[in-house]
């Protein structure tokens, strides 16, 4: 798919419950593939993808998916896959 990209990294950050209500989860990463910005990258899951439980700070994950811009025009990835790193 045209536009993917793929990232992995720690999770600095989760917003566990989305303003808008659709039942997304946000993770801000420490990732060399830098984004967002340069070694951040945000990673939106949509509501069916959640992991559960959900991973907090510190986790590892990796996601895959198109990049858009997010509600404050920041790139981000649009989540089509998503893996948790269990130790």
């Amino acid at each position: 798919m045209a536009g993917c990209r793929t990232v992995s990294g720690r999770v600095l950050y989760v917003e566990r419950v989305d303003p808008d209500g659709d039942g997304d989860a946000h993770f801000v990463l420490v990732s060399r593939e830098g984004v967002t910005a340069p070694g951040i990258s945000i990673v939106d899951v949509r509501h069916d993808l959640r992991p559960e439980p959900l991973p907090g700070p510190g986790a590892r994950i990796s996601a895959a998916g198109p990049v858009f811009s997010g509600s404050r025009g920041q790139r981000q990835v649009e989540a089509v896959a998503v893996r948790v790193h269990r130790r």
